[in-house]
């Protein structure tokens, strides 16, 4: 959501705003500046402990242009936010320069903002009248926060955040306010609050009156600078944005199967099974047979209803067999014709390759595909079925795992569904519309262990009698850590190893035979294929727009549900596969119950330290005094920044993650400095969070508080928190 000027404006500090620009014809002809010279004591006006009453303060009234102040005079002193009686002010003379004293009285106020206006008038002035805005920030508590750079505090315990944090020049600070409510279909409103209490930054305001100005021009886009050398090829480059296209299908799929894992799953799916076992109900399965060359009968479903009865039925030629998988391809020449079929060795090769790479990978790290088996078909392998109705459904989906499978068929009248009776997935096929060949058989590779994945948590899920499906966010994150990890054994990354460029993009995608890994162009597809542009959509979605959050669309699931499960992993995890393994066969909890359990972490911590960890605005000019602050496992920062300026596209520069090449970092913190901040976002989803950067120019203290979207004091209900991280 864009950001929105609040109900009443708040000034967090002294400050001058301009009323009309009438007056008496007795002042100078010209354009008048008038400006108020606060000194650095006055600035400490800004914020007091709730009950403290601050001692009385002094402005001097200063002329910055030629007319004479002579004549100045105070007018009636008008209030906001129930602040009635708690200021006044005089003048000290009548002759400019003119001394105005201001004294508050807060005792009995509520932690917030409070604000007088004070008119200021002259006969001599042309810029006359004026008001000066004063305004009190009402701290619960007078918490002090100094942070070196790399250090961060987080505020946890309640909504209430309040704290006056030493800012010294040249300091910046990420400010991250983050919804920890579990639903992203919970949105909030919040307004940051903060006012300058100490120092000398933000003491002189300036206005002139009758010659305001243009508005500044905006600031010109920094220079890109030329690229290192990366070439990226036009058929990656075409592959890759195919690729993203086929996601929400998948994501769709995902929903289906929630939704009929919901109605046959748990205990009842068991019993079915175990009348279907007993032959009580006839079931319309498929026989896969492993002999080379056999045209087996599948059931494919053909749209995204729920239901498993809207299906094609096809025939699939059985085209490889290894140890623990099974190759099928379909027949139809008119869909699928030979000029886009691979070459007949590649379905052995691939095979062997989820025999010796995969099949190991996922009993190490994922679990077993096949733990349900004896109450399925009982062939005792996983089947892969590629077919062309894959590539119309729901606009593409590159693959999927169907719910219907895993359960016993029913015939009635009222209901006939279609079932293949064993561990399949499914994939869509190379087209002239769609992926090469060549582009199809690198993202098959991978794809063979993100769906595996989803095989594992159905038949775990099955076995453990689980009334739910995992939350599409987290099923979604941890498929796409099963393909992340696998593809170690092809890239140059190593869990916690802080990976960077060159050994991950540059490892998958064809930049020639002088890139530094992959220069032979044999390596399959993984992460550019979704896992790090959906993190960049996500995080630049969720910082710039506020409308992101877990579960929310397809970058959610893809994107921030693979960092965010990889940023658990990197943390909390003594060893990969036994937290993996355990979030995956997890008897009851989803989502982030089922993280908080396997962590021993509350989740609206993991929340914060996720959403600050994730800022990566820039290269990081500090080592994090937290690690929880960090992503181990990847530089990001380096990947993010090479990848959007450092390849070219024929021949020019271009980004890997957005067209344009910019922004360059994902996270784009909303800027303030100290001084006055009344900062209001609106509808932050539950998970999420809105990121501020403070920058200092000058020493001194901002106090800082969270309020309602309103500005008024912040519910106790409410689950925003806020964490600081001093960047530099």
């Amino acid at each position: 959501m864009a950001l929105r000027i609040p109900r009443h404006l708040i000034f967090l500090a002294v400050g001058v705003m301009l009323a009309s620009c009438g007056g008496s014809d007795s002042g100078p002809t010209g354009p008048a500046t008038a400006s108020i010279s606060l000194a650095p004591a006055t600035v400490a006006f800004g914020a007091v402990q709730g009950g403290a009453a601050p001692a009385a303060q002094t402005v001097a009234v200063t002329n910055g242009g030629t007319g004479s102040l002579e004549g100045l005079s105070v007018g009636a002193i008008t209030y906001s936010a129930g602040a009635s009686g708690w200021l006044g002010a005089s003048l000290s003379s009548a002759s400019g320069p003119a001394t105005l004293t201001l004294a508050a009285k807060p005792a009995g106020l509520a932690s917030g903002s409070y604000t007088a206006s004070v008119p200021l008038s002259s006969s001599r002035a042309t810029n006359s009248p004026q008001k000066i805005s004063v305004s009190l920030l009402v701290l619960p508590d007078n918490k002090a926060t100094s942070l070196a750079a790399g250090q961060s505090a987080v505020f946890l315990g309640s909504p209430a955040f309040s704290t006056q944090l030493a800012v010294p020049a040249g300091s910046r600070y990420l400010v991250a306010v983050v919804n920890t409510d579990p639903s992203s279909s919970a949105t909030a409103d919040f307004t940051l609050q903060g006012a300058l209490t100490g120092g000398s930054a933000g003491t002189t305001t300036r206005v002139t009156a009758l010659a305001r100005g243009a508005a500044p021009a905006p600031s010109a886009a920094a220079p890109r600078g030329a690229a290192p050398g990366y070439a990226m090829s036009a058929g990656d480059a075409r592959a890759i944005a195919y690729l993203r296209r086929l996601a929400p299908a998948h994501d769709a799929m995902l929903a289906r199967n929630r939704q009929i894992y919901a109605r046959w799953g748990g205990a009842r799916g068991a019993r079915r099974a175990a009348e279907a076992r007993s032959a009580r109900l006839s079931p319309v399965a498929a026989s896969i047979a492993q002999t080379v060359g056999t045209v087996n009968k599948v059931y494919v479903a053909k749209s995204l209803s729920e239901g498993c009865a809207d299906v094609d039925s096809i025939g699939a030629r059985t085209v490889a067999v290894g140890q623990h998988v099974i190759v099928l391809a379909d027949t139809n020449r008119t869909t699928w014709p030979d000029t886009e079929r691979p070459d007949s060795a590649f379905y052995q090769t691939f095979a062997d390759e989820y025999d010796q790479i995969t099949w190991p990978h996922l009993l190490t790290y994922i679990g077993d595909p096949l733990a349900d088996d004896g109450n399925l078909s009982g062939v005792g392998k996983v089947t892969v079925t590629l077919t062309p109705v894959l590539n119309n459904l729901g606009g593409g989906v590159l693959a999927f795992v169907s719910s219907c499978d895993f359960f016993p068929t029913e015939v009635s009248a009222q209901d006939t569904n279609f079932s293949n009776f064993t561990e399949m997935f499914y994939s869509l096929v190379p087209a002239s519309n769609g992926l090469s060949v060549t582009t199809w058989e690198k993202a098959l590779r991978s794809t063979a262990a993100h769906e595996s994945k989803h095989i594992v948590s159905f038949a775990d899920r099955i076995i453990n009698n689980s009334p739910v499906l995992e939350e599409i966010w987290l099923e979604e994150g941890l498929a796409q850590i099963s393909s992340e990890i696998w593809m170690r054994n092809f890239n140059q990354a190593k869990w916690k190893a802080h990976a960077n460029f060159d050994q991950t993009v540059v490892c998958e995608l064809n930049f020639g035979i002088g890139a530094p890994c992959n220069s032979q162009n044999t390596n399959p597809l993984t992460l550019m294929i979704a896992h790090l542009p959906f993190t960049f959509e996500y995080l630049n979605t969720e910082s710039t727009k506020h409308t992101e959050g877990l579960g929310v669309d397809t970058p959610s699931n893809y994107g921030a549900g693979w960092a965010f499960a990889r940023w658990v992993i990197d943390q909390y995890a003594g060893d990969e596969p036994t937290l993996i393994k355990g979030l995956i066969n997890e008897p009851s909890l989803s989502g982030l119950p089922n993280l908080s359990s396997h962590t021993g972490q509350p989740a609206p911590l993991l929340l914060m330290y996720w959403n600050l960890a994730s800022a990566i605005f820039e290269k990081p000019a500090f080592t994090a005094a937290d690690p929880r602050v960090t992503i181990p496992s990847f530089d990001f920062a380096n990947i993010y920044e090479t990848g959007q300026t450092g390849v070219t596209c024929n021949g020019q520069p271009c980004g890997l993650f957005t067209q344009s090449g910019t922004p360059t970092f994902p996270v784009q913190p909303i800027a303030i400095s100290p001084g006055a901040i009344s900062q209001q976002v609106t509808g932050v989803p539950g998970t999420s969070a809105a990121y501020f950067l403070l920058s200092a120019t000058a020493d001194g203290t901002e106090a800082l508080q969270l309020a309602s979207g309103a500005g008024d004091a912040i519910s106790p209900q409410s689950a925003f928190r806020v964490g600081i991280l001093r960047v530099e």
